[in-house]
């Protein structure tokens, strides 16, 4: 039993106020003084003589968990009596105004501290019990795993494990982000072990649109310089602003595989609807691509057009050749990058500027899908997850070790197909 299943009954408690503002006087002075016996069946007698609030006695106290002057005086003896004393003290944060910066640095290392060393936990609790607010503290906790040195001196290895815990366990939407984050930049294998999702719990689909797959520095460079690329790109264009076509998809995670579901629409309709799923087995490689992908293969290509122009004009400038034209040599230059620039931006610098990136990935048969739009700390959880969904198969038979060939996934770091 964990304190959050304690949150809803103890809520309607007649003496919630007086019970969590008792319990969270002792705990944060336990935390303060460092008292790891808090709450422990070992501990020094805790006397609530003088804590109590004006016209709470013991027979109000009692709870269907325990009484809660008798734990706090003698300490926890049962799992229920341990998650009433972190359900209370995450309660106490719900009476009360929501805490200052200054106040808060204060309260979530104590949060941490009693998690860590004494049977009251109510980092458990604090999503169920103060809602909304409870984005404050996973900020605080997250700042704290990002920058251990930040956090106050008497922190070590086991604070920094509970903390990660408690932020893999967070069910607010901003405290389950902050950890696909961090599970993205931390260098511990033990804090990357924490709060990496596994492949049961994700079950949420990735939103995204389906874009052309992305291709070689050759074919991009021929394209370029046939002018077909600036039509190419001209025409999406187009079609995406005067004509509202979309393609729409969906990723996820399905029990045989990734599951792809995309449609496409043109002026508001349907036009075509199609679900795709892909066996890990028939998957040869899944990557996310990195920021301003390929982007220095189109600079290099509009500064050789540039460079080209110029040298091109010169010469013809002084060799005087009739039927030489600086102009028109400026103008295919000029749809050449232009052509660069509008691919460059549909395919890759939207996403990137708008936080997103794009997920490629390579079938052993048929062509690459690209689904672009996706927002990355997502696509990465969805790449950790497929890594360690494919870690967890049983080792092939020798017969059956083409059907259960690994497909490459790197983990959540940032690589270029």
């Amino acid at each position: 039993m964990d304190s959050a299943q304690l949150v809803e009954p103890l809520s309607k408690h007649p003496q919630l106020s007086a019970l969590a503002s008792l319990v969270r006087s002792c705990a944060l002075e336990a935390a303060q003084t460092r008292r790891a016996d808090f709450g422990s069946r070992s501990q020094a007698t805790i006397s609530t003589a003088g804590r109590l609030p004006e016209g709470l006695n013991h027979a109000d106290a009692e709870t269907t968990f325990g009484n809660v002057i008798t734990v706090l005086e003698r300490g926890a003896l049962l799992p229920e009596e341990r998650a009433l004393l972190g359900a209370l003290l995450a309660l106490s944060f719900s009476l009360q105004d929501e805490p200052e910066p200054p106040v808060l640095a204060e309260v979530w290392p104590a949060l941490v501290w009693l998690a860590a060393h004494t049977p009251c936990n109510a980092l458990q609790a604090i999503d169920r019990a103060v809602g909304e607010r409870s984005e404050a503290v996973w900020r605080s906790i997250a700042e704290f795993l990002d920058a251990p040195e930040r956090a106050p001196m008497e922190f070590g290895r086991t604070e920094l494990l509970v903390a990660a815990s408690a932020l893999r366990a967070a069910q607010h939407p901003v405290g389950r982000q902050l950890r696909f984050e961090l599970s993205e930049r931390t260098p511990d294998p033990e804090i990357y072990a924490l709060l990496v999702p596994g492949p049961e719990e994700f079950q949420e689909e990735l939103v995204g649109e389906v874009q052309p797959p992305p291709r070689g520095w050759f074919l991009t460079t021929v394209l370029a310089v046939s002018l077909l690329l600036f039509v190419m790109g001209l025409v999406r264009l187009i079609a995406r602003v005067a004509f509202g076509y979309k393609r729409p998809a969906t990723l996820r995670i399905g029990p045989q595989g990734l599951e792809l579901a995309n449609r496409i629409e043109l002026m508001g309709r349907v036009l075509r609807d199609r679900a795709t799923l892909l066996p890990l087995s028939h998957v040869m490689r899944v990557t996310r691509e990195v920021k301003y992908a390929r982007a220095g293969l189109y600079v290099g290509i509009a500064a050789l057009t540039i460079g080209t122009y110029l040298g091109t004009g010169l010469l013809v400038d002084g060799l005087r050749v009739p039927g030489g034209s600086a102009p028109l040599l400026g103008l295919a230059a000029v749809f050449i990058i232009v052509g660069l620039a509008v691919d460059f931006v549909l395919s890759s610098a939207a996403d990137t500027l708008r936080g997103r990136c794009r997920v490629v990935i390579l079938p052993e048969r048929g062509r690459t899908l690209c689904i672009g739009g996706l927002d990355a700390a997502r696509a990465d959880a969805l790449l950790s997850a497929l890594a360690e969904k494919i870690q967890r198969r049983p080792e092939p038979t020798p017969e059956g070790a083409r059907e259960s060939a690994v497909p490459p996934v790197a983990r959540p770091e940032n690589s270029e197909a």
